[in-house]
């Protein structure tokens, strides 16, 4: 008897880390997506100081959270990510406008398929 319950315990465990991380790969991904195009949006006004920094904050979100992400999610994902936005700040400028949408295009897909990897299982 008791071990059904140990094992109705353990499952109950098991569901709701699940269901944390779903929540946090979900939040952290929908926040990231929100980040670069706020960034893309300062840059297509004109502020290309205010969208470097914040293309920069953003690969710096990406990389805190891909410590977490790395114990969920394939690591190949990640890195081509954390590649992309690496380098997405040196397209901050009036010439570059057409390659930084892009790239923050590439990012913002990057970051879906991190999303539809963790929850393509359910």
């Amino acid at each position: 008897m008791n071990r059904n319950w140990y094992a109705g315990i353990l499952l109950a465990i098991l569901a709701l880390v699940l269901c944390s991380s779903g929540r946090y790969i979900s939040t952290s991904t929908q926040a990231l997506e929100q980040d670069l195009r706020a960034a893309y949006s300062c840059a297509e006004v004109g502020n290309y100081d205010c969208a470097k920094q914040t293309f920069q904050k953003v690969a710096e979100t990406a990389e805190e959270n891909s410590k977490i992400w790395v114990l969920l999610i394939r690591r190949s994902l990640i890195d081509q990510l954390n590649q992309t936005l690496a380098t997405i700040p040196s397209y901050v400028s009036r010439e570059n406008l057409a390659d930084l949408a892009v790239e923050t295009s590439r990012a913002c897909t990057q970051t879906q398929q991190i999303r539809q990897s963790f929850f393509s299982w359910f």
